[in-house]
């Protein structure tokens, strides 16, 4: 589904590049008007983040199994979740804009709304797997189901909560770069309108604006989610270091509020728009949904397809941004700042420039996931690997074994489950990432999906979205099922 050509990819790594070069050097000439749209994208990501936060929490105790305690009110959160989780950012962000108007406000209810679905996924997750004797000393003693919860259940999920808080803050910068392409703020709108201009200096400006935020708040955050996992977050040792790190944090969260001038008179307005907007979905229409099928098709493939370039691009990625892998410092950083890039770049930024490279279409799309998952799944497999039990590769080492033996007969039987259960959730996470790549013509159902909206189509978008919903689903129970299995 997904037409992979290897000859016109090279064909058109010419006209990439030379797109590429136009953007050399960066013309920082405006640089006064970058700080202020890189301290909206913070904030629309950074109160995204927070809202969705607060309505997960008690929505992941209701969609997990052993702390619904009502078949039915677990059946309706669960199902609740999935669908917010099936669609994309960017249709929350152009709902947003179309009710309530374009800016910053629009981008933090979308991310809202995504957020919630994302962290009450994993909230219920790892609620369902605490150790259950805590809860049933507790329920012995005749605790409520509340008295349970704060006893027994969150001692042992705070760690992970945070942990998840902190990767939804990382995703929701990078998310709100992109809302910008259908005006939900931040410098999103700048970037794309630059390169819809052709202004490309101007826009590799942005594009290093971009790299730096996210490299320091995935630094930032990578330092507290270790510190809250292992325990040691403001222990005696790192309690000032800490300490004024938490004091950074609320300052620039305090100035962000800035920048985001919160209406309540447009958003009581834009309420109503959101109901006709919703009430003019149904009844569905089902004219072409044959066609809607084989492009949810070939989104399917693309997020299989580029998943498996990923892999093949990670491992050597991961083995060499291990520190107990990669002995040369400027080997292991080198790879380290390659796979923060592949990460930090928004996956339609990727976009337009594979499609340059390649021309419109799914192969397009391909590449796109695949460079942008490899950034991930570099880093995943990086910490996994640094995690390893030391005394096999040091038994292997003591044989007098090779580099790629040491790896073969030592690493890789200790974080194989872990890989394998890191690429099922990337395989999750891509199929849905595929759903967007159609807006900037690089396959799959996404062209349709919003062009559907722009043309006042909503029987049509609510086609599509249940073609979604049903194919997120379905992943979802499968992905989950294939853990279980690997892990």
């Amino acid at each position: 589904m997904s037409h992979l050509d290897i000859g016109t990819l090279f064909e058109g790594f010419a006209s990439s590049i030379s797109l590429v070069r136009e953007m050399f050097p960066p013309d920082f000439a405006r640089w006064e008007k970058i700080p202020p749209l890189a301290m909206e994208t913070i904030a629309i990501g950074f109160w995204g983040t927070i809202l969705g936060m607060l309505i997960s929490f008690p929505l992941g105790f209701l969609s997990a199994k052993n702390t619904s305690g009502n078949i039915v009110l677990y059946n309706i959160s669960k199902g609740l979740v999935n669908f917010l989780r099936a669609i994309p950012d960017i249709l929350y962000a152009l709902l947003f804009v179309v009710s309530i108007g374009m800016g910053a406000v629009a981008g933090v209810l979308a991310l809202a709304f995504s957020t919630i679905g994302l962290l009450s996924k994993f909230y219920a997750e790892a609620v369902e797997s605490i150790d259950t004797k805590p809860v049933e000393a507790i329920e012995a003693t005749g605790g409520h189901s509340l008295s349970v919860i704060r006893h027994a259940v969150l001692p042992q999920v705070f760690p992970l909560f945070m942990g998840y808080n902190l990767y939804a803050l990382d995703h929701n910068i990078r998310a709100a770069m992109m809302l910008g392409l259908v005006g939900a703020g931040g410098l999103g709108v700048e970037l794309f309108f630059q390169m819809r201009s052709f202004n490309y200096q101007k826009a590799a400006a942005i594009i290093v604006i971009m790299f730096v935020i996210i490299t320091v708040i995935d630094r930032v955050s990578a330092y507290l989610r270790n510190r809250i996992i292992e325990g040691t977050f403001l222990n005696k040792q790192n309690r000032i270091k800490d300490f004024s790190l938490l004091s950074i944090i609320f300052i620039i969260t305090i100035l962000s509020l800035y920048f985001i001038p919160v209406s309540f008179k447009e958003i009581a307005h834009g309420m109503p728009r959101i109901w006709e907007f919703l009430n003019s979905m149904f009844p569905p229409d089902f004219s072409d949904i044959s066609s809607y099928v084989k492009l949810m098709a070939e989104t399917v493939g693309m997020g299989i397809s580029g998943t498996f370039i990923a892999v093949l691009i990670s491992v050597p990625m991961g083995m060499l941004s291990a520190r107990n892998m990669a002995h040369r410092p400027l080997i292991y950083n080198l790879m380290k700042e390659i796979a923060n890039f592949f990460r930090a770049m928004p996956e339609l930024m990727f976009a337009l420039i594979f499609v340059a490279a390649v021309g419109l279409g799914p192969f397009a799309g391909v590449l796109v996931i695949a460079i942008h998952t490899a950034g991930f799944l570099g880093k995943f497999y990086a910490e996994a690997i640094e995690n390893v039990d030391p005394k096999p590769v040091e038994a292997v080492e003591a044989t007098g074994a090779r580099f790629i033996q040491r790896i073969r007969h030592s690493v890789f039987p200790q974080v194989m489950p872990l890989f394998n259960s890191y690429n099922l959730y990337i395989l999750d996470r891509n199929i849905r990432a595929s759903t967007v790549m159609g807006i900037v013509g690089a396959g799959g159902i996404g062209f349709d999906l919003v062009m559907s909206m722009k043309l006042f189509e909503y029987q049509k978008t609510a086609t599509l979205i249940l073609i979604i919903l049903f194919t997120v689903m379905l992943v979802d129970w499968l992905s989950s099922y294939l853990r279980k299995k690997v892990v």
